[in-house]
């Protein structure tokens, strides 16, 4: 049976939250999309976007009576610094999942020079390249790396529920290299080396569910999560050092985070995707806020569903918005200016 998305049907809790930045009208910057969700710069300071798509009229499989139909409408669209766009790559399979208000395939973009590492979320085996991160030449397009993240939970069982369920959910390369995995389904965060393979940096019982990897401009490394049962305030931020041996701080009293940054100055922000009320998500109900070791400061609020978060060249911040429970080609990326 199909897993519930990482990021929907999710509560909100701004405990202890505070207002230090006047509240900032986000403009948009692209439109069109359909369920976008992971989006990150390079360094030539292009946009990239992983756009999940809107599922297709191929029937996979049918769940209490709710069709889940799949298609190839995900694409990989890079936006350039004067605002071209261009789909980079389209046909990637979409499985639109009724129930969840989004589509699972495509989930996240991160270039690393001449590469793209991308996260291919939870797809039940619909397609080949299901709960993996494969690494494409972005001259080609052509395979370089597949990392078989099922495979190893299945040997592994890394959260010890008994259940084998892989959903990666971010990729990042840290500074030393590596590459680390944040894994939602399983409960932890991997690192993978050509030489080494699949490593287990952490695991986690009780179902946290992590969500996006960051780093500390020292190393050490930020792990964000949903929370256990979606519960309000359950949902944290934790900070390692970067081999993994200390747990160096935790950031509580957050839930349904979807993303998080740190930037030069190893400012974090992050995102929280909706508020659920009587009907389910309540629309406009997601925001984008700044996180000290204190306090929780909104920077942007008001916003449907929103999930990723990058840093323009500039050091404002944008986000993608719509990319659960709404309708296909009204997401967007949004530009938040900051002023501090």
């Amino acid at each position: 049976m199909i897993k519930k998305w990482v990021g929907v049907l999710i509560l909100i809790s701004m405990i202890g939250s505070s207002l230090l930045f006047a509240q900032l009208s986000p403009e948009p910057i692209v439109s069109g999309l359909s369920y976008p969700r992971g989006i990150e710069y390079d360094a030539d300071g292009n946009l990239y976007i992983a756009e999940s798509g809107a599922g297709g009229d191929q029937v996979i499989s049918e769940i209490e009576g709710l069709q889940i139909k799949g298609g190839s409408t995900g694409q990989i669209i890079k936006v350039a610094p004067d605002g071209t766009q261009t789909v980079l790559w389209g046909n990637f399979f979409s499985l639109f999942v009724p129930f969840e208000g989004a589509s699972l395939g495509i989930y996240r973009v991160i270039p690393d020079g001449d590469s793209l590492w991308l996260v291919l979320s939870e797809q039940q085996n619909a397609s080949v390249f299901s709960d993996a991160i494969v690494q494409i030449d972005t001259a080609t397009g052509r395979v370089r790396t597949y990392i078989d993240l099922y495979a190893y939970e299945a040997a592994n069982d890394l959260d010890g529920t008994g259940e084998i369920y892989s959903n990666p959910s971010d990729v990042e390369i840290a500074p030393d290299g590596r590459v680390f995995i944040a894994d939602a389904g399983a409960n932890a965060v991997l690192t993978w080396t050509a030489e080494g393979g699949l490593q287990t940096f952490q695991a986690w019982e009780g179902n946290p569910v992590p969500t996006g990897i960051e780093f500390a401009s020292n190393g050490e490394v930020l792990i964000s999560f949903l929370g256990q049962g979606l519960t309000p305030g359950a949902g944290r931020i934790e900070r390692w050092s970067a081999d993994g041996r200390e747990l160096l701080w935790t950031y509580e009293g957050l839930t349904s985070v979807t993303d998080l940054l740190v930037d030069a100055n190893d400012h974090i922000y992050i995102v929280q995707i909706a508020e659920l009320g009587e009907q389910g998500p309540a629309p406009a109900s997601g925001l984008v806020a700044r996180v000290t070791e204190d306090e929780v400061i909104v920077i942007a609020e008001g916003l449907n569903t929103p999930f990723g978060l990058a840093m323009t060249p500039g050091g404002d911040l944008v986000v993608s918005t719509h990319s659960a429970f709404s309708e296909p080609e009204i997401g967007e990326i949004l530009l938040i200016a900051l002023d501090e």
